[in-house]
């Protein structure tokens, strides 16, 4: 269904995606049919600047004639040595202005988190101003805003008085999705609920949440779980062109900044090379 989530913890952030290309215009949303549709990965790796993470898209799969994903690739070899913050901004930039050269009517999330220095950190980029009731977006504008959303928004509002962002983050994690919100976004904070106690606390059937890996893992529940009720063959959902489609592309930062790449068995994780800017 072109969906983009992120959870950030104190062990890091997961990122994670399916290959389902979507185009999130005003009051609806439509399916892009392409070659890729069943692999295509919304997820990049930045290193820069002082910064590595990762960058997510949805809700256009072109701009100025390329795939998303390569545009951002190039927009990010231009400005690798950009802090988090002057990254963040130069891109609302230039996608305000390939929006009004090309007069494109899409909505478009980009999801920039990671860490700088040991320090967990999520942007976002977008031109929504708002969800309608069933869960589409009002009239994206041609213009983008950076927005420093998790210090900003959550860890300033959350911090009890004396308390350090890394003692917020011990018992509390933050979950972030963005892209074709409904049903998803039901299923995935119901999921989430659990994950939020699971991480937090001991309840009796479940492993605590120790590292990343085990975040990661699961997180690629959440989004196979999500997948499986959509299948045309297995599921039980009625909305099968805007289900979570294709592969399920799951990445993660440590607090260290390893970039790590999490398939479907707890032993299939691989360390993103240094030299890698992609998975």
């Amino acid at each position: 269904m072109g969906i983009l989530t992120l959870d950030v913890s104190r062990y890091g952030v997961v990122m994670s995606a399916d290959s389902q290309p979507v185009e999130l215009l005003n009051g609806c949303n439509r399916v892009t049919h392409s070659r890729t549709q069943r692999s295509r990965n919304p997820l990049i790796v930045r290193r820069g600047g002082g910064f590595t993470g990762l960058v997510g898209f949805v809700g256009r799969e072109r701009i100025a004639g390329k795939p998303t994903r390569e545009w951002l690739e190039m927009f990010s070899a231009r400005h690798s040595s950009d802090s988090l913050s002057a990254y963040c901004v130069a891109l609302a930039d230039e996608l305000s202005r390939q929006w009004q050269r090309q007069h494109l009517r899409s909505g478009l999330w980009v999801f920039v988190s990671g860490v700088e220095g040991s320090d967990v950190r999520f942007w976002y980029v977008c031109n929504v101003g708002g969800v309608n009731p069933d869960g589409s977006y009002i009239k994206p504008r041609p213009t983008f805003g950076a927005v420093d959303d998790l210090d900003a928004n959550y860890i300033k509002r959350d911090l009890a008085p004396g308390q350090t962002k890394a003692q917020l983050l011990r018992t509390r994690m933050y979950l972030f999705r963005n892209g074709v919100l409904k049903p998803s976004a039901m299923i995935f904070d119901a999921f989430n609920n659990t994950l939020q106690r699971v991480y937090a606390e001991r309840i009796p059937g479940f492993p605590p949440v120790r590292s990343l890996d085990d975040l990661a893992f699961l997180d690629r529940q959440r989004m196979e779980f999500a997948k499986r009720l959509f299948s045309p063959q297995h599921g039980v959902a009625k909305a099968p062109s805007l289900g979570i489609a294709g592969n399920v592309h799951v990445m993660g930062v440590t607090l260290s900044g390893e970039v790590r790449e999490y398939h479907k068995l707890r032993s299939q994780v691989k360390t993103v090379p240094l030299e890698s800017t992609c998975s």
